[in-house]
């Protein structure tokens, strides 16, 4: 018997039902602890009880931001990979994050309508250049007037597709979709890239950005940049 004959074999028999794209499913969902997934080379941030590491048959491959369910649970896949041996691809392995119904389901930056990296989270802060208004010869303000609009954003964990270049973006979109809605960020242009890295690690690179627009749309419409 192969390897991964057998290991199909040990999901019917020990895994649970789950429903990914509308397929049925059988595999092993356990929460994602530190000796789970330290080999898998995961950020310390995963590490906890809403984290859980799938592991399904290698006939149905997971992405970054798709859908899973399993009993009462929702969940939406965080990073993914097909594991091989010696060339052959035995099992699909997946960290998950318990999904709520209004939360992001997954963050990425668009480049000329394309994908060019994925987030695992952001932070923005809406700045507008508003000014008191004063009547003359008064010392106290009487009022205040709106100026521009502007958002500064911090990305975390941004992991390139497609070899993109992360320090050749420019007028790029951060999208945050969930839940049949998405929010863009449009004009966007970086002001710092951190990464961090080592000898067998994968590098995990932030980013500090400012973004001209902020629009709100319905899956599936397309807003220009």
């Amino acid at each position: 018997m192969k390897r991964k004959e057998a290991l199909e074999r040990l999901f019917q028999k020990y895994g649970e039902k789950v429903i990914v794209r509308d397929r049925e499913v059988s595999a092993i969902l356990r929460p994602l602890q530190y000796k789970s997934g330290a080999s898998l080379n995961l950020p310390t941030e995963y590490y906890d009880n809403l984290h859980y590491l799938y592991t399904g048959p290698a006939g149905e491959p997971l992405c970054t931001g798709d859908a899973v369910s399993s009993g009462a649970r929702n969940y939406v896949v965080k990073r993914a990979d097909t594991a091989l041996m010696a060339g052959e691809e035995l099992y699909v392995w997946a960290v998950l994050k318990v999904l709520d119904d209004g939360a992001d389901r997954e963050v990425f930056l668009e480049a000329d309508g394309k994908r060019a990296a994925v987030a695992d989270s952001y932070t923005v802060k809406c700045v507008q250049q508003s000014r008191t208004v004063s009547a003359w010869g008064e010392q106290d303000a009487v009022s205040t007037a709106p100026g521009r609009i502007s958002y500064e954003l911090t990305v975390r964990n941004v992991r390139p597709e497609n070899g993109a270049d992360l320090c050749a973006l420019s007028g790029f979109c951060l999208i945050a979709a969930g839940n049949g809605e998405r929010t863009v960020y449009s004009g966007c242009r970086w002001k710092n890239i951190t990464a961090q890295g080592g000898a067998g690690n994968t590098p995990r690179q932030s980013m500090e950005m400012v973004a001209a627009a902020r629009t709100q749309e319905k899956e599936g419409e397309s807003g220009g940049q």
